[in-house]
């Protein structure tokens, strides 16, 4: 462990995209001392108990970690550079037995993750984003979708087997090399 004194929980936070959980920082060497002066004199946020951040943190992340949610679904995989249909409505996941969460507008996918979720982000996994896709949005919308992040790598066939999706992942995976990303016909939904 780090010498306390030396953490600088504003370098800490920029590694973790702004925001994390006292918890961590704490781990990684910065006092409670440490943390409550720098957030007294404005340099981290309280965002809600055990998570702090950068004033200029994603807003997105903000507002995700001060609900206890993640991005997730046509949010994240937005984020991530995936094609989507669009959906300006924000996607969040909650775990299944949280309770409630409150969200003014958008989505709240009350699941348990096929993929543990990294307690230290409030981005799902994006193996755990199209897994929900495939259920929440129309099937031609989820099979682009999943076709557009196969194309880009960012998941492969191997990763994603014995998944209740297969028949989805099967039909990206026999259209691989088609361009543009297809749209096929189709009158049924994925869930």
């Amino acid at each position: 462990m780090s010498d306390p004194r030396r953490v600088n929980p504003r370098q800490a936070l920029t590694q973790r995209d702004g925001v994390a959980r006292t918890e961590t920082l704490r781990r990684l060497g910065a006092s409670r001392h440490v943390l409550r002066s720098s957030v007294q004199r404005g340099d981290v946020i309280a965002v809600r108990r055990g998570w702090v951040a950068l004033p200029d943190a994603d807003p997105m992340l903000l507002a995700a970690a001060r609900r206890g949610v993640f991005l997730t679904c046509v949010t994240l995989a937005s984020r991530k550079g995936v094609w989507v249909l669009g959906d300006s409505q924000p996607h969040v996941a909650a775990p299944a037995r949280s309770g409630h969460v409150k969200v003014s507008r958008g989505t709240v996918h009350w699941n348990e993750p096929v993929f543990p979720r990294d307690p230290d982000s409030r981005e799902d996994s994006l193996e755990n984003a199209l897994i929900l896709i495939a259920g929440c949005q129309p099937y031609e919308s989820a099979l682009a979708t999943w076709e557009s992040a196969m194309r880009q790598n960012l998941i492969a066939p191997a990763s994603s087997s014995g998944l209740r999706f297969r028949p989805l992942l099967d039909v990206c995976s026999r259209m691989r090399g088609s361009s543009p990303i297809p749209v096929p016909r189709a009158s049924s939904r994925c869930g």
